[in-house]
């Protein structure tokens, strides 16, 4: 038939090369614009209007008509924000992010020159991070809290580890909780920003979902639960029982000052005697009622310090909670935490329970590893939940955990001879490595770092780490890095955080581990041991911090070898003792530079009222010398002097 006459051809011939200019014409003419919209839900705002604005004109149509923008202004250069906000409307945007950190100074005041929260009739999530300005707070927060307006906000998030807002933050933040279309709701801010107190609530709210950070009382949850009646999940953190009164400790009428002395010595007995005696029957405590709401079904309770008996009052109040995460305080002492039976009575209807428990153990306790871990493997646990328990344990102190808890954080303290590893899921060998692999953030105590003699010890192994935290005295064994490479696969690091010093030869080895690092944050500590590795990570280094720390005073950095070290950096935050080393930061690092800090070096005490008249003119000299070189600088830098400290955000 015919097809004796067919002849095979390679690929590469039959596939014709479409010049690019008939390729986007296919798209502009053809592709439907719903499918153009599906593309767009999937790219950053800077991609789009960076790489797609001005390709044609039914594209840039469409870009106009598209309204599902995220705007995200955490990490965004200044000519980049420029030409986003002049291609933009704010009814197009759904959800927007306001950063005013390191890595974008100043850019709050320049996004409110340009814009009113009152135009983003479409704002759905809100997200406000490190916004220390409290009057571009309220600008912004004021048309979210007004009731007559056309902002229905889905979610809001306020990050600021510094904050110190005033009551009319706190009147406007009430304001916006009692929004009808207000769903979810995350608060991260300084720990002075306390939750002790309940919120002056104005009225129930709709609120589902809840995230509060901050010193936490059993009281402001009461509170909050009785105006969330609507509330699914709730975390909180530094969780404490301080300002709760046990109601069987209040004396009634007729009993006289001796009773009521006698009893409280004797409950106050009774609950040392619990953490100390076995068989001791747990004490009975009582409190006013949480009145948890029908529908809670998650709770999360980060750094408690309170004991099992409360614990056990607590979750009896919450008979709807499905799943719980917890966590102990570094420190915590009650030992009766770590039995499994009486944690099995508590959870047996949950569907999930996680949770990590550091307890300290004094010299005069007589817990036992084999007895505690023995309580967490019965068929309740193991074949029932499949909730599998790990154990570790130091001289004077057990971490207890589920593994599934290790999805954020995990600390490796001193792996010495005395460490012991004991684990439910021994015999489940691929769900303990799948949550090790899940680890992101690993935090290193890098002075016993060495191999346990123990038997039947196991070291964990992590091989998706992305930020890595070193810290403690450099080891003197020879084997360290080799046995870092047993527990972490170093090729996965981006970020690395080490303040003390480290040997030289020591961190090149270990600069050359981790091929992929684009951050570092270190103090001037280890700048020696840089110099000496400068060529490693010349082209994918992108961000370098240098902060102080308490063991030194900081000094300035040698800036010519550091930006011949790392051509490529985005965000810069160094140390500096002269106006020339500022501008050769800005010449030199121009290319790739988003933004930068430069920390004026100086005598801390130069400004005490016994120092040297002569020293405070000669420091007060520095600082203008700065400031003048910021009034000399170019409109494509826009910075501003905060103390000691110069921000630049730039290109």
């Amino acid at each position: 038939m015919g097809c004796n006459y067919t002849k095979v051809r390679p690929v590469q011939e039959l596939a014709v090369p479409m010049p690019a200019e008939l390729v986007l014409s296919t798209i502009n003419d053809q592709l439907p614009v719903e499918i153009i919209y599906k593309i767009l839900d999937e790219l950053d705002i800077e991609t789009i209007f960076v790489s797609l604005y001005n390709v044609c004109k039914r594209f840039n149509s469409i870009l106009s008509t598209y309204d599902k923008y995220h705007f995200n202004l955490k990490t965004i250069s200044l000519n980049r924000f420029n030409l986003i906000c002049s291609r933009i409307r704010p009814e197009q945007i759904i959800e927007l992010t306001l950063s005013d950190d390191e890595n974008s100074p100043g850019l709050i005041e320049q996004f409110l020159l340009r814009f009113s929260l009152n135009e983003f009739v479409r704002l759905r999530s809100l997200t406000l991070i490190q916004i220390n300005n409290e009057e571009y707070m309220n600008l912004i927060l004021i048309p979210m809290a007004d009731h007559t307006s056309l902002l229905n906000l889905f979610s809001i998030k306020i990050i600021n580890s510094d904050e110190t807002y005033g009551e009319i933050f706190v009147e406007l933040i009430m304001s916006i909780l009692t929004k009808p279309s207000l769903r979810k709701v995350h608060f991260d801010l300084s720990y002075g920003r306390t939750t002790s107190n309940p919120l002056p609530w104005l009225e129930q709210c709709s609120i589902r979902h809840m995230i509060f950070k901050g010193s936490c009382s059993v009281n402001f949850i009461r509170n909050t639960f009785i105006h969330a009646p609507q509330l699914e999940t709730f975390a909180a953190s530094d969780f404490n029982f301080d300002e709760e009164i046990d109601l069987n400790n209040v004396p009634n009428n007729h009993e006289d000052d001796n009773d009521s002395d006698a009893n409280e010595e004797f409950e106050v007995q009774a609950e040392e005697n619990l953490n100390h005696e076995e068989n001791q029957i747990p004490k009975n405590e009582k409190f006013t009622s949480i009145e948890s709401t029908n529908y809670l079904n998650s709770l999360t309770l980060y750094d408690c310090s309170i004991n099992m008996s409360k614990f056990e009052w607590m979750l009896q109040e919450i008979p709807t909670l499905k799943r719980f995460r917890l966590s102990t305080i570094t420190g915590y002492n009650d030992e009766s935490i770590l039995d499994g039976h009486r944690w099995t009575t508590l959870v047996s209807n949950m569907d999930k329970f996680e949770f990590i428990f550091s307890v300290y153990l004094p010299d005069s306790s007589v817990w036992d590893t084999d007895v505690c871990i023995t309580t967490f493997r019965t068929p309740f646990w193991t074949e029932d939940k499949q909730w599998f328990v790990s154990l570790e344990k130091y001289d004077d102190e057990v971490i207890l955990y589920t593994l599934p808890y290790l999805n954020d954080f995990y600390v490796v303290k001193s792996l010495s001879s005395s460490f012991q590893y004991r684990s439910t899921a021994i015999e489940n060998s691929t769900l303990q490595i799948q949550c090790m692999n899940n680890v992101r953030d690993l935090y290193i105590d890098t002075w016993n770092i060495i191999k346990p003699q123990v038997e039947n010890a196991i070291l964990p192994h992590f091989l998706h780490v992305t930020h890595l935290s070193l810290c403690g005295k450099w080891p003197k064994s020879k084997s360290f890095l080799t046995d870092m490479e047993t527990i972490i696969d170093m090729s996965t690091i981006e970020e690395l955080s080490r303040e003390e010093i480290v040997p030289t030869i020591d961190f090149i080895t270990l600069l050359n581990m981790m091929p992929n690092l684009k951050s570092i944050k270190t103090s001037t500590n280890l700048l020696d041991a840089l110099n000496a590795a400068k060529f490693s990570h010349t082209n994918c280094l992108r961000s370098f911090i240098i902060a102080p720390n308490d063991y030194e005073d900081q000094h300035a950095v040698n800036i010519e070898p550091f930006c011949s070290m790392f051509p490529r950096i985005q965000h810069l935050i160094i140390p500096v003792d002269n106006v020339d080393s500022c501008q050769y930061v800005l010449d030199q690092l121009k290319q790739d530079l988003l933004s930068v800090i430069f920390r004026i070096t100086g005598n801390d005490h130069s400004f005490d009222e016994t120092d040297d008249e002569s020293e405070n003119e000669e420091e007060n000299s520095t600082v203008n010398l700065f400031s003048e070189w910021i009034q000399e600088l170019s409109e494509r830098y826009h910075c501003y002097k905060k103390q000691r400290q110069i921000h630049i955000w730039l290109q």
